[in-house]
């Protein structure tokens, strides 16, 4: 499977532009970091005194050594705590892998964090997220929803009645982390009204968070599945003909009773994935999705797209969609216009049923889809109109490097990321697996720019994370543990924190 001439241009484009920087020096203020070619590899990431610089390629860790690497950020406190993460000022919150529960952290002095209370939640999602605005702040997990205002003591409002979708007679709930579930994939509204989730796309409606009876879920597949492309639309178009609707089937409990498919191939002839990952922009009229497909003979429908969706009209509409994938999506304000970073999973060491595996030696452009989650893109959705404009990677992923790669042992492959502040941003924090974690300077969304990193190992894969603004540190979740980050001067500098 090929991605777009257009998508194509564009790659062939931005690398031949980022040989060419490559080679252009970094002002005074950053002149620690070394020089950067593309034959060399080597991070540009400013690296201060006593950090622990990579002993080669951008993202390496060769065969037998263990990761233990910094450059431009400092671990300065850590809990033996795992899990998936989100924070709110000096509070932390990790749902360790495999409980019903939220671990409330204390990270008042960043060194010594201090693990609090937990809180119980129910159902199952692969991420975790927290928003504060200005009448409310509010964190979601699975179904559990919690007031944070007082971010050590958490409030449990109530719990959404996401509907319990499965695929096969008898799939167990909760199952896979959500796999032929809802929700997978989570996301707040910035004025923490409304939760979206995946897969597809639903809308739970918490204005009244006094009465959870009132929180009202819609289905909007059967808004979006006709505008895009695939199998499923003449099913769909058919059904409508003869006055059925196969949501209104699929709630049904003498119908479909939220079985999406009696197998995950009849599920894919059905339903569109339509999200993976999603965001909001800042005022909540357009939501951005992006999925995931795979490679090969069994792939359906088009290769990986992100879309803009009008939530203001009913039924929903699609504005644009744009070429790239997005199991990790994020919405972001710079320069005045509007971007989001977005990627997929996996990488060469995941078994693929339903797809062909990924390989860093192929050439740029590569496919996008499933087991091709080497790289993240950033795409501009200014007016509506999506266009990919740059490419977040790191060199061990490239192919003139991939043997390199190949004699490690390790498969750095990306899962999510962090954006510092989406309404200004400064840099995205990307999970970048076994390559740890890579900080890029977003400023110029054409051209991004590794600035730090910190690889103690591999990351939580729905870890996302946070950044507290007013102490310059990062809350990640480390596959040994909670880890709390500071970022040093020099990078605080290069980015204008």
């Amino acid at each position: 499977m090929c991605v777009t001439r257009r998508f194509a241009r564009f790659l062939r484009v931005f690398l031949s532009l980022l040989a060419a920087a490559s080679l252009i020096g970094e002002s005074a203020a950053i002149a620690e970091a070394p020089a950067v070619s593309a034959q060399s590899g080597v991070s540009p990431a400013a690296c201060g005194v006593g950090d622990i610089r990579e002993p080669g390629i951008q993202g390496e860790v060769p065969k037998g050594a263990t990761a233990n690497y910094n450059c431009g950020v400092k671990l300065v406190g850590q809990l033996p705590l795992v899990g998936k993460l989100q924070g709110v000022g000096r509070c932390a919150y990790i749902r360790p892998d495999g409980t019903n529960e939220i671990v409330v952290i204390d990270v008042s002095n960043p060194a010594k964090p201090v693990q609090v209370k937990s809180v119980p939640v129910t159902g199952a999602s692969e991420t975790m997220r927290a928003v504060v605005a200005k009448d409310r702040a509010i964190l979601v997990s699975g179904n559990s929803v919690y007031d944070i205002r007082d971010c050590l003591n958490p409030v449990h409002l109530g719990d959404v009645k996401w509907p319990p979708l499965n695929i096969g007679a008898s799939a167990a709930e909760g199952t896979y982390e959500g796999y032929g579930q809802l929700p997978h994939d989570l996301r707040l509204n910035r004025a923490a009204t409304k939760i979206y989730a995946s897969p597809g796309l639903w809308e739970a409606d918490i204005t009244n968070l006094k009465d959870p009876g009132s929180w009202k879920v819609t289905d909007y597949r059967c808004d979006l599945t006709p505008q895009i492309p695939g199998p499923w639309q003449e099913l769909h178009r058919q059904a409508l003909a003869g006055g059925y609707n196969l949501c209104d089937d699929g709630a049904n409990p003498k119908g479909a009773n939220n079985r999406i498919g009696g197998s995950r191939m009849q599920a894919g002839l059905l339903w569109p994935s339509i999200a993976h990952s999603l965001d909001t922009n800042l005022d909540g009229t357009r939501l951005y999705v992006g999925d995931q497909k795979v490679v090969g003979k069994k792939n359906l429908g088009e290769t990986p797209k992100i879309r803009i969706i009008d939530l203001t009209q009913r039924p929903l509409k699609i504005l644009s969609v744009g070429d790239g994938p997005g199991h990790g999506l994020d919405w972001f304000h710079a320069g005045g216009r509007d971007y989001v970073l977005h990627s997929n999973e996996w990488g060469t060491s995941q078994k693929q049923p339903y797809g062909t595996p990924g390989d860093t030696c192929h050439p740029y452009p590569r496919p996008t889809a499933l087991g091709w989650g080497f790289e993240a893109f950033i795409s501009e959705v200014t007016g509506d109109q999506a266009r990919g404009v740059s490419m977040v990677h790191i060199a061990i992923n490239d192919p003139q490097f991939c043997e390199v790669r190949k004699a490690s042992g390790r498969d750095p492959w990306i899962a999510y990321h962090l954006i510092d502040n989406p309404l200004n941003a400064k840099f995205a924090a990307v999970n970048f697996g076994d390559a740890g974690l890579r900080i890029f300077d977003i400023r110029q969304p054409e051209k991004p720019v590794e600035v730090a990193y910190f690889n103690h190992g591999p990351l939580v894969h729905g870890g996302i994370g946070y950044y507290d603004a007013s102490r310059g540190l990062i809350y990640a979740a480390g596959t040994s543990g909670f880890w709390v980050l500071r970022v040093e001067p020099q990078v605080k500098a290069r980015l204008g924190l």
